[in-house]
């Protein structure tokens, strides 16, 4: 993975730590619990620092593929994240974005050997 994949993808997780901020401030203000998304965005931000301090060694896997993948996972997030506010299913559709945060957090894990 180049220097300029890794920065490339350090910025977009970056990016999606914002995103997270927000759904936990729109959960707040439609009387949700935020606790999970508040705990996933930690876990993002500790792994934004690891890669981060790590940016100068090797990283496995294809950054073209995970970013693919992270954006895709980002759109489908966001379309439940607009849905929610008017969703009957609002368990439901936060269940999805959380689990799209999972993933998306499990492929992130492995990149620094």
């Amino acid at each position: 993975m180049t220097k300029d994949e890794k920065i490339e993808l350090v910025n977009f997780l970056i990016f999606m730590r914002g995103k997270l901020q927000s759904l936990a401030i729109k959960l707040l203000l439609l009387g949700e619990d935020p606790t999970k998304v508040d705990e996933a965005e930690e876990e993002l931000a500790k792994k934004i620092t690891l890669l981060r301090v790590n940016l100068m060694k090797h990283w496995q896997g294809d950054a073209a593929k995970l970013l693919a993948e992270l954006k895709q996972s980002n759109e489908k997030a966001q379309r439940h994240l607009r849905e929610l506010e008017d969703s009957q299913d609002r368990a439901g559709k936060l269940a999805n974005i959380l689990g799209l945060i999972d993933r998306g957090l499990s492929a992130v894990a492995g990149l620094v050997l």
